[in-house]
């Protein structure tokens, strides 16, 4: 048991190592969205939401820059837990409406399926959406909508691999590969 306990010690401060971890303990309206700071430096913001709930985030970006977010699922959660991931902001495009009011002068594009088993960095998850764009700037959102199941779901920024997060967020960590 020591040596489990040992082990997952490590996994898991080599994630907090490789990405910033941080905790969202809910964001559930535009107005209440999740700030993401320094967009340029890698982090991992874990959550959790019920069915049919959303989970809002916002990130000021300059001109040009290209946003490099995947979207994961604890590996114990529902296999019907699988999330859809929206892009909102000015000068984007999509196909389908979202299930939430956009603000004026912006669109949405919606990031969905491609669900597979990932192991790595102390993680057992599903690895879902992925979306790179390059971005015209200014204020952008990220909206994780939930769908008929609910468990803990992970948000993970490329960028510049810097030391730092949060106690909550490495915490968080195991409650992710848990679901619970």
């Amino acid at each position: 048991m020591k040596k489990q306990f040992t082990g997952l010690v490590i996994l898991l401060a080599s994630v907090g190592f490789a990405h910033q971890p941080f905790w969202n303990p809910g964001s559930p309206s535009l107005e209440q969205a999740y700030r993401i700071l320094e967009p340029t430096v890698s982090k991992v913001v874990t959550s959790q939401v019920n069915a049919g709930q959303l989970g809002f985030y916002v990130l000021e970006l300059a001109a040009g820059f290209v946003l490099d977010l995947g979207l994961f699922v604890g590996a114990a959660c529902p296999p019907a837990f699988q999330p859809r991931m929206w892009l909102v902001g000015p000068g984007l495009e999509g196909n389908e409406r979202p299930p939430f009011a956009i603000p004026g002068g912006m669109g949405a594009k919606v990031f969905a399926g491609g669900w597979r088993d990932y192991r790595g960095h102390g993680l057992v998850a599903r690895q879902g959406p992925e979306l790179r764009e390059r971005l015209r700037g200014g204020t952008y959102y990220v909206v994780v909508e939930a769908g008929n199941a609910a468990g803990y779901y992970m948000l993970s920024l490329a960028g510049a691999e810097v030391p730092g997060g949060t106690p909550e967020g490495r915490a968080a960590l195991a409650r992710f590969n848990r679901c619970g």
